[in-house]
């Protein structure tokens, strides 16, 4: 299988190294093809995006790092973008990258954000003070907002397509069995199989403890491999170490599921190769 990894996050947003070490990490585990995709900036300015002040400064190193290591490996530059509703100035299309993932990280409203990627005690103030108790209302409102991404700004890439389970240990909140979560996912899956949007099959949740399974779950794999969605293979990595975290078991995983390719980037344009 050829090594590729496009869902990366340098020290230029909440990752713990220069871009330049995940490259030199890539090169040394034989990857072909990679991407950086730091978290874009919003109009809340919290401590895991990159700064305003600093997306000149991170477009010019990875153009300076795809240019010094050309002859070893493709580097590419990308952010991963939150959808909010209402709010415009998301730069999905205000800046020239090579492509976008789009992602659900939390809700808001005008005075805070109520996390989905948090710890186990905001996941329940999203819950309970955003939502006021209502876990259904909660997963189909983070549903229907992919929907909406999608249909506005058409990221090439969905981040972490079901984050919404990363603190539903045991179930203990919602089952994925139940009839009601699987219409919210099918309805989203139906959808952007008519995009030809690509699901970030993201093995981030296992490799740092959250998870035993990727995001997607491997019944969501099976139902979008029926519907033919492409997808990428990722690590959500933070660390170089953790390039390739859990890559084996994952291929595993999607063959599983009926998938026989991933999306690459070869010479700046998106193709199909072998699992």
């Amino acid at each position: 299988m050829i090594k590729t990894n496009y869902h990366m996050h340098s020290n230029y947003s909440d990752g713990k190294a220069d871009p330049e070490d995940y490259v030199k990490t890539a090169i040394e585990k034989g990857f072909v093809s990679i991407g950086f995709t730091e978290h874009g900036p919003t109009k809340f300015k919290k401590p895991w995006e990159l700064k305003p002040e600093n997306v000149g400064k991170y477009f010019f190193e990875i153009d300076r790092l795809k240019k010094l290591y050309a002859d070893k490996i493709e580097i590419y530059c990308g952010l991963e973008l939150d959808f909010l509703p209402g709010v415009e100035s998301n730069d999905f299309y205000e800046h020239d990258l090579d492509y976008r993932i789009g992602s659900i990280h939390y809700f808001f409203d005008d005075e805070d954000i109520y996390g989905v990627d948090c710890n186990f005690e905001e996941f329940k103030k999203t819950i309970f003070d955003y939502f006021s108790g209502d876990v259904r209302k909660m997963v189909g409102e983070f549903y229907s907002r992919i929907i909406q991404m999608v249909d506005k700004f058409r990221p090439e890439i969905i981040g972490h397509f079901d984050l919404i389970k990363i603190n539903n240990f045991n179930m203990q909140f919602f089952s994925e069995d139940e009839k009601w979560y699987i219409d919210e996912v099918m309805k989203v899956l139906d959808y952007i199989s008519s995009k030809g949007t690509m699901l970030d099959v993201n093995t981030g949740g296992i490799t740092r403890g959250y998870l035993t399974e990727p995001y997607p779950s491997a019944w969501v794999l099976r139902e979008s491999a029926r519907l033919k969605i492409p997808v990428t293979l990722n690590s959500d990595a933070h660390r170089p170490e953790h390039i390739d975290g859990n890559f084996e078991l994952v291929t595993q995983i999607l063959k599983d599921a009926g998938y026989r390719e991933k999306m690459i980037m070869r010479g700046g344009k998106w193709e199909s190769s072998e699992l």
